[in-house]
C-alpha cells in the first residue's frame, strides 16, 4: 500500500470522526521507532520525518547515482573538471537569482568569477554586485567553505550573498535578523505563510535548525533538506531568504554528495518552481501535522534529476574530449604544431566542451603550460598565426578555438 499524505487520507475519509482519525495517524507516524523527530515546532506541530519504503528507495537511488556521477566527474582531466565546475557555478548563481525574480546574466557571473580569480573584470571595472555571491559558490566548489554553526554565521553568509544588492528598505533591522513580522505571498496575492516572529524566536529557531543539520543520528542528506525547510519557513530576513537558503542547502549537501551535484540543484528547482513551492505547502497543511517526509522526497527527486543531467552531459562530452585528445596528438605528430601547441589545443577543446563559454584566459593558459604569461603568449601567437585560435578580448586577454581549430579538433560548431 503506497504511503500517502495525511491530508489526502483525511479527505478520502467520509466518516464523522475523520478529525480524530487524522490526529491518531499523525501521532502514530510521529511516535514510530523509524521516525526522525526534529524537536522543532511550528503551529503546535513538531516537524518530523517518517521513513517509509518509498523514501528508503529514493535515498538508495541517490547514493547509487551519486557514485556514477562522481566517477564520471573524476574521470575528467583537471582542465575539464574546472571548466565544468565553473559552468555549474555560473548556472547556480543565475538560476538561484532567477527563482527570486532577480535578473543576472551568465556573462555577468562569468566576468565576476574572472575578477575574483585574476583581479580584473572584462570591462576593467570592479563589479560588486554578485561578486561575494559567486565567491561563496567558488569556495564551496573548492571545499574551502565552512559550515555555519551559529546564527551569527548565518547572518555573515547573508551579508556576503546580498552584497551590492539594493534592498530597498529591507535591510535586516534586528540584532541579527528582521524585527518585524513578514508574510510570504503566493502567486495569487494570498498569504501562503507567515514567518516566525519576534526576533528572539527567530534566533531560537535558527539555532534549532543548525542543531538538526549537525545531528549525526539523522541521515545527512535528509537533515540537510529538513534544515532547508526550517530556514525557509522561519524566513529570518525581509529579502534574500530563498537565495540564502539554497546556498546553505548546497553547502550542506556538498559533504554527503559531490560538489557537482550540490551545484546543480538551483537549475532543477528553477525548472520545477511550482512543485518546489507546493512541497512547502504540503508540510504547512494543517492535516499533515508538520510531516516533512513528502518534502524530503520531492527534494531528493530534484537531486536525482540533477545527477542524471550531469551524468548525461559528462558522458557525452567525455567521448568528444577523447577524440580531441587524439586530434591534438596527431597535430603534433604531423608537425602542424609543437608539443606545447598541442597541449594548448587540447586545453581549448576541454574548455569548449565542458565550460559555459569556449574562452581561455592568457593567465590560465600560462598556468596550464607552467610558463610565464610572456612565454605562453608566444605559443598562443603561433597558434593564432596558424589560424587555429583567435583573440576574443584584449583586457583581460582571452582566446578561443577558431573555426579551423574546431575542425582540426573534431568539434562541430556550437559544441
Amino acid at each position: 500500500m503506497p504511503y500517502e499524505e495525511l491530508s489526502k487520507l483525511f479527505y478520502k475519509d467520509g466518516s464523522p470522526d475523520r478529525y480524530r482519525v487524522n490526529s491518531e495517524k499523525a501521532r502514530e507516524r510521529l511516535s514510530a521507532e523509524s521516525t526522525f523527530r526534529s524537536g522543532i515546532v511550528f503551529n503546535e506541530d513538531e516537524l518530523f520525518l517518517a521513513m517509509p519504503r518509498e523514501l528508503s528507495v529514493i535515498i538508495e537511488r541517490v547514493l547509487r547515482r551519486e557514485r556514477k556521477a562522481s566517477a564520471a566527474f573524476k574521470a575528467l582531466p583537471p582542465i575539464a573538471q574546472g571548466a565544468f565546475t565553473r559552468s555549474l557555478i555560473i548556472d547556480e548563481v543565475v538560476c538561484s537569482n532567477g527563482i527570486e525574480g532577480v535578473r543576472s546574466t551568465r556573462r555577468q557571473v562569468s566576468d565576476v568569477l574572472d575578477e575574483v580569480k585574476h583581479g580584473d573584470s572584462a570591462d576593467g571595472l570592479k563589479s560588486k554586485r554578485f561578486k561575494e555571491f559567486a565567491k561563496l559558490y567558488l569556495g564551496l566548489s573548492e571545499k574551502t567553505s565552512v559550515m555555519p554553526h551559529s546564527p551569527e554565521d548565518i547572518r555573515g553568509i547573508y551579508d556576503l550573498l546580498m552584497a551590492g544588492e539594493d534592498l530597498d528598505g529591507n535591510t535586516p533591522d534586528g540584532r541579527l535578523f528582521r524585527k518585524d513580522p513578514v508574510d510570504i505571498i503566493d502567486g495569487r496575492g494570498r498569504t501562503a505563510h507567515s514567518g516566525v516572529n519576534p526576533e528572539r524566536r527567530i534566533i531560537e529557531m535558527v539555532e534549532s535548525m543548525l542543531s538538526l543539520q549537525e545531528n549525526e543520528e539523522v541521515p545527512q542528506i535528509c537533515s540537510a533538506v529538513m534544515a532547508h525547510y526550517v530556514f525557509e519557513a522561519v524566513h529570518p530576513f525581509y529579502d534574500g531568504n530563498g537565495r540564502t537558503g539554497r546556498y546553505l542547502l548546497a553547502l550542506a549537501l556538498s559533504d554527503p554528495l559531490s560538489v557537482s551535484t550540490a551545484l546543480s540543484l538551483s537549475r532543477v528547482i528553477a525548472e520545477n518552481k511550482e512543485s518546489y513551492y507546493q512541497a512547502f505547502k504540503t508540510v504547512q497543511h494543517p492535516m499533515n501535522h508538520g510531516e516533512l517526509t513528502f518534502f524530503v522526497m520531492r527534494m531528493l527527486e530534484y537531486v536525482l534529476e540533477a545527477q542524471a543531467n550531469n551524468i548525461e552531459r559528462l558522458e557525452l562530452r567525455r567521448g568528444q574530449m577523447e577524440g580531441a585528445r587524439s586530434a591534438a596528438r596527431l597535430a603534433v605528430g604531423s608537425d602542424e604544431v609543437n608539443e606545447k601547441g598541442g597541449d594548448l589545443l587540447f586545453m581549448f577543446a576541454q574548455v569548449q566542451l565542458f565550460g559555459w563559454t569556449p574562452e581561455v584566459l592568457l593567465t590560465d593558459a600560462a598556468n596550464y603550460l607552467s610558463l610565464s604569461p610572456q612565454m605562453a603568449r608566444k605559443h598562443l601567437k603561433t597558434l593564432e598565426e596558424k589560424g587555429l585560435i583567435e583573440t576574443l578580448s584584449q583586457r583581460p586577454l582571452k582566446f578561443q578555438l577558431s573555426a579551423r581549430g574546431r575542425g582540426l579538433m573534431g568539434l562541430l560548431e556550437g559544441e
